[in-house]
């Protein structure tokens, strides 16, 4: 069952991650401005940090999704590549989707590519893809117990 459910995440989280980009900038700043507001009125910082707080929140999304999608896409290659290059595999594809990503909003009104935000895509994947990893190490070393 894992083996179906794995790579059915994987495709959701690519299809929120293509469909969010696809959203205008106008739209996509209304989100995270709801985001930075409903952050700004639990933090105990004053009004001056709204624009630090708003970048945390836009870059903090781009980490979050691309680690759960390099999170999905390893449990999903488990099954088929050797543990060996399952790391590599599965942050390569998680971060070229993310260049790919960056590259379609491009093309979409009031969006922008940018490598800061590939990066920061590449870094959330590579964690993803990591603590699969080290959680599958764990597993394999109590079983041997």
């Amino acid at each position: 069952m894992a083996r179906i459910i794995w790579p059915v995440l994987s495709v959701l989280v690519a299809a929120g991650i293509f469909f969010s980009s696809a959203l205008s900038g106008e739209v996509s700043g209304f989100a995270s401005n709801t985001i930075t507001v409903f952050a700004q009125r639990l933090s105990p910082f004053n009004d001056e940090s709204v624009g630090i707080i708003h970048f945390l929140v836009r870059k903090g999304a781009h980490f979050f999704v691309y680690f759960l999608l390099s999170f999905c896409i390893t449990h999903s290659l488990k099954y088929y590549i050797q543990k060996k290059k399952l790391f590599f595999s599965a942050w390569g594809i998680a971060s070229f989707y993310g260049v790919t990503d960056e590259l379609h909003q491009y093309f979409v009104p009031e969006r922008v590519m940018s490598l800061t935000d590939m990066l920061i895509d590449s870094a959330g994947a590579f964690l993803g893809a990591l603590v699969v990893l080290v959680w599958l190490y764990k597993i394999r070393k109590m079983q041997k117990l």
